[in-house]
């Protein structure tokens, strides 16, 4: 393992340094704002594969969502998502950890940033000869997120999700349209099968024949059987855009789409800025200059989503999920709870305000409700009258 200079040293702990601080800043603004709308605030941690100076972390965008606002950082190590989880728990409501093991296995510690960060030294196990750090973030955070709510995600289905219902959106359906995915890695895989799934013909290009051939096939063989729509490997990537709707570049921030793959799509196709900077800056002028569409991908719909879905499982989880006995022998489930045969299903077990059906004890409903069933459905809506006329 090649040994750090003093100056490399130094260097790394006075930006760490000068990052935590203004990452400090960085957290409370969020906080304010989300305050001043009566919202959450919410510090999201990621990674990605696409690599910085000296792997030194950044800040993303702070973005406005449904229920407060949200911002965050991307890391590229174990110890720096630790000692930012140290820096911003309890300032912010929520830390949202990625969860998806992108950053790779490393051998070795700077045991002078942890030592200056007063952070604990990694023992040696017996059976290793140096301290190997797995790359996964969520595992390590979590034991440091005492005071914010820590909660894992997964930004590439994030990314995928934006894209597709943007598409959606703008082609209203799918079926029967031709996408040309360059750069078949994580992202474009599962952009791919949804598109296929979606009745959408994908051309997938990726450098790896052999890894492009099987994720083709893979997607082919996981499809439903009557979906006509495939996909295709292909090495050409001017050959997979030939009459595409749709271009979208899915590599690392690599250029990769040529304005000779643009002249090739249908005249009202549009190109897809996935990973940023994956068209050709003289493709994008010309582009922009013969007013082909071009869409930078942005995730914040997507994560709109995802903070409401989360706040809502939340709920339903912490209070909504659940079984108990509200008349003798007469039992309320809710919030997906699996119940037993005759069990009434209610919105909420605690506080009980519509009648949804009665379980049938394999996680369905009973079709043909039973003399015992209405009577205590009847008995149900009775005990659900009677507080409510109390509540008034």
């Amino acid at each position: 393992m090649k040994k750090k200079s003093n100056v490399d040293i130094i260097d790394n702990v006075e930006f760490l340094t000068k990052w935590l601080d203004e990452a400090e800043i960085f957290a409370k603004e969020i906080r304010t704002l989300s305050k001043n709308a009566d919202g959450l605030s919410i510090y999201t941690i990621g990674t990605t594969v696409k690599k910085t100076k000296n792997n030194q972390p950044y800040f993303t965008p702070i973005r406005k969502v449904s229920h407060g606002y949200i911002g965050g950082s991307i890391v590229f190590s174990q110890t720096q998502a630790i000692l930012l989880c140290k820096k911003i728990d309890g300032l912010v409501d929520q830390i949202f950890v990625d969860s998806e093991k992108k950053t790779p296995i490393t051998l070795g510690y700077d045991i002078s940033v942890l030592s200056y960060f007063n952070l604990e030294i990694p023992a040696h196990k017996t059976n290793a000869r140096v301290h190997v750090e797995m790359g996964n973030l969520s595992t390590a955070c979590q034991l440091h997120i005492t005071k914010s709510h820590f909660q894992e995600y997964k930004p590439n289905d994030i990314t995928v999700e934006t894209v597709w219902h943007f598409l959606s959106n703008r082609y209203h359906t799918l079926s029967g349209k031709r996408a040309a995915i360059i750069g078949a890695g994580n992202i474009g895989f599962k952009l791919a099968l949804k598109l296929v799934e979606s009745g959408c013909h994908v051309e997938l290009v990726r450098r790896d024949s052999w890894r492009g051939t099987h994720l083709a096939d893979t997607i082919n063989i996981v499809k439903p059987q009557s979906t006509i729509a495939i996909a295709h490997f292909n090495p050409n990537p001017l050959q997979a855009s030939l009459f595409c709707d749709i271009i979208i570049g899915c590599t690392n921030g690599t250029p990769v789409i040529t304005w000779e793959m643009i002249q090739c799509m249908k005249p009202d196709g549009i190109i897809i800025d996935v990973g940023k900077g994956t068209i050709y800056n003289d493709a994008v002028q010309l582009a922009v200059k013969n007013k082909i569409q071009i869409i930078r991908c942005d995730i914040t719909p997507a994560m709109d989503g995802l903070v409401s879905t989360i706040k809502r499982t939340q709920i339903i989880v912490e209070q909504k999920m659940g079984r108990k006995e509200i008349a003798k022998g007469v039992f309320i489930i809710s919030g997906g709870f699996m119940g037993s045969l005759g069990d009434i299903v209610v919105d909420d077990f605690n506080n009980p305000k519509n009648i949804i059906g009665v379980a049938n004890g394999f996680g369905d409903w009973v079709k043909d409700l039973t003399k015992n069933d209405h009577e205590n459905i009847s008995l149900v809506k009775s005990i659900i009258l009677f507080a409510e006329r109390n509540a008034e």
